[in-house]
């Protein structure tokens, strides 16, 4: 079903991603990684399109893509620790990576751990992460893609 008509739901977030929020498939979260404010937002949606705020997570990495881990419900991000190095791109001073997993965002206490995290000199602008298995795979915006063992 679609909604009757297209409204800004969140206007200062940046990335947005979605999954079902639990074993009922009833509910649904919408879940908005925040670019520049650092912050991952967790909003529910309601059968008339509408969205309510639920929680917001302050992170130290500057948030990209996030992908959703369909057997944990994990939240795997990519981050970039410094935005400024992305844009003005010098080899001289690289851009580094940060992977962000966020377990049980729905508790009180979700936990957050960085879980990569590198200077630039094996990747560079991580941009996303997935995982499958014990593999975590990191892909960037303009440089290589990367495979982790967990």
């Amino acid at each position: 079903m679609r909604p009757p008509f297209w409204k800004m739901a969140a206007p200062r977030e940046k990335t947005a991603g979605r999954t079902p929020g639990g074993p009922d498939d009833n509910q649904m979260y919408i879940y908005v990684a925040d670019l520049t404010g650092r912050t991952f937002n967790v909003f529910e949606k309601h059968a008339n399109w509408s969205l309510s705020p639920v929680k917001v997570v302050e992170l130290e990495t500057l948030l990209d893509n996030l992908s959703v881990d369909p057997v944990t419900e994990d939240i795997w991000i990519g981050g970039h620790p410094n935005l400024k190095k992305v844009f003005r791109y010098d080899p001289k001073d690289l851009p580094g990576s940060e992977i962000v997993r966020i377990q049980n965002i729905l508790s009180d206490k979700p936990i957050v751990t960085t879980v990569y995290a590198n200077d630039g000199s094996v990747i560079q602008a991580s941009a996303c992460a997935a995982v499958y298995g014990n593999k975590l795979f990191i892909g960037t915006i303009f440089h290589k893609a990367l495979c982790c063992q967990l």
